[in-house]
């Protein structure tokens, strides 16, 4: 199975996931969430998000399965 980042609920999350995915002057942490799932959305999968971000699947499961369940609150 496929895991992938749900859609954003509204305009505004998908801004929001956008704006801090190219953020310079936001804590990193939430940068690389945010670009874990913007990544997802541009069709990238679980193993090639990893590698574009330097970090482990399970890593990106754990921040993308958050995601699905908590939208945006789930990711801090």
């Amino acid at each position: 199975m496929v895991l992938r980042a749900r859609p954003g609920r509204d305009e505004d999350e998908r801004g929001v996931v956008r704006r801090l995915s190219r953020a310079r002057k936001a804590p990193r942490d939430a940068v690389m969430r945010a670009r874990m799932i913007a990544l997802s959305w541009s069709g990238l999968r679980v193993p090639s998000i990893a590698v574009e971000l330097g970090c482990s699947q399970k890593t990106v499961r754990c921040w993308l399965h958050r995601f699905n369940r908590s939208g945006l609150q789930g990711t801090r």
